[in-house]
């Protein structure tokens, strides 16, 4: 009888244990489904967006300019006390002068700077959930501008300007094709995937 008993608690026992060991290994497998589905749809994020491009130049342009807007602030504090010096001299060939000077550094260079470099994109980056370019530029005061917009919207002209590569919805820019990432999204954005015209020209018109 008591070894009866015995086995009995004996197998009980075992099932209760084996009946814990599969709630863990289940609890296990639960835990791992959801960390898996978070760290694989947070990858799928990630992928959408991709850097294609960067400009080569952009630290340098970044540079110039803080160096550029700095000594303009600086010579917008000191003109007064430079003109206040210069009126004590007399001369008035030489106020003129120095207000010349002065006046060219604190407020041409910075504007004929940013003339030049605001067609330059620093990045670009392209979301392939809508085959959208997102292009970055700086502004006058080194903000950074973006501009958006698909291959369809790039306009390339026949003779382009200086600095000037592409047109994306009317606004200039300027890349290196030798900095893409993947050269496929250049030849995109110049069209050069698109079917060749070869027509010459009008025909002349029968006499």
């Amino acid at each position: 009888m008591f070894r009866l008993c015995f086995q009995g608690k004996f197998v009980q026992t075992r099932s209760l244990a084996v009946f814990h060991k599969e709630i863990v290994n289940l609890k296990c497998l639960t835990v791992n489904s959801k960390l898996i589905r978070h760290f694989a749809s947070h990858s799928k994020g990630d992928s959408e967006v991709n850097r294609i491009y960067y400009g080569p130049l952009t630290p340098q342009i970044k540079a110039v300019k803080v160096f550029s807007l700095s000594s303009s602030a600086a010579g917008w504090v000191a003109q007064p006390i430079i003109i206040n010096e210069a009126a004590t001299i007399g001369s008035t060939s030489l106020l003129v002068a120095i207000c010349s000077v002065v006046g060219f550094f604190t407020f041409v260079t910075p504007i004929l700077l940013h003339q030049i470099t605001k067609k330059y994109v620093t990045k670009i980056d392209y979301d392939s959930a809508n085959a959208t370019y997102r292009a970055i530029t700086y502004n006058f005061f080194i903000a950074e501008k973006q501009h958006e917009f698909k291959a369809e919207d790039v306009v390339v002209p026949e003779i382009p300007g200086m600095f000037t590569t592409l047109v994306a919805k009317g606004k200039p820019l300027f890349v290196e094709a030798r900095h893409f990432s993947d050269p496929m999204h250049y030849a995109k954005m110049m069209g050069y995937d698109k079917p060749m015209d070869f027509k010459m020209g009008a025909s002349e018109s029968s006499k």
